[in-house]
């Protein structure tokens, strides 16, 4: 066990990190082996994950309670990963907040600041609606459905940013472009008048 949960003073939080730890410390494993092809360093990121639970555990257990537990530790390990990925290569390289990774290119590209003058926070969800829209999340690319789960699960900005390791106007930009393409998918039934 990792000494870290051993320091958790409540006990109920001590025994759902425990609890987190012991279910998929196997899988955070994996994934992380999958992008860091380091034995070290994949510890190091499930370490890091257990972390970040630890720091947000009262999110981490909203998540489970509503059935998002699995997905969001798998978001924050692999966002970990991909974390560790970037500052191991290009280390003091780049000023990440204004820009992105562009893996197909393998080399980082300017972003655009998103305009904040529109109102994009109108989203009202039925229970009729509530489906849809979980099958229209599904459709979004990785980066824009992990800030929307994120989002959904009320992750702010800043929580968001550290979890995935990006700046929070990149959270602002890919929740804005998550809500365009939804909108854009079919969800426009979904906003309120």
């Amino acid at each position: 066990m990792l000494p870290i949960i051993l320091n958790i003073v409540d006990d109920d939080d001590r025994a759902f990190v425990e609890k987190i730890y012991v279910r998929y410390e196997k899988q955070l494993y994996l994934i992380s082996m999958k992008y860091l092809n380091n034995h070290h360093d994949a510890q190091d990121c499930v370490h890091d994950t257990i972390k970040i639970i630890i720091d947000g555990i009262e999110k981490f257990k909203i998540a489970q309670n509503v059935g998002y537990i699995e997905k969001l530790i798998t978001i924050v390990c692999r966002n970990c990963a991909l974390n560790t990925l970037r500052v191991k290569k290009y280390k003091n390289e780049h000023e990440l907040s204004l820009c992105r990774y562009n893996y197909e290119d393998d080399e980082y590209e300017e972003i655009d600041i998103p305009d904040y003058s529109s109102c994009v926070d109108k989203l009202y969800i039925s229970e009729e609606s509530c489906e849809h829209l979980h099958n229209l999340i599904n459709k979004l690319d990785d980066k824009y459905r992990d800030v929307a789960l994120l989002k959904s699960l009320g992750f702010d900005n800043r929580g968001i940013a550290e979890i995935m390791h990006i700046s929070e106007n990149l959270v602002s930009q890919r929740y804005k472009r998550a809500k365009d393409q939804l909108l854009k998918m079919g969800g426009k039934d979904l906003y309120a008048e």
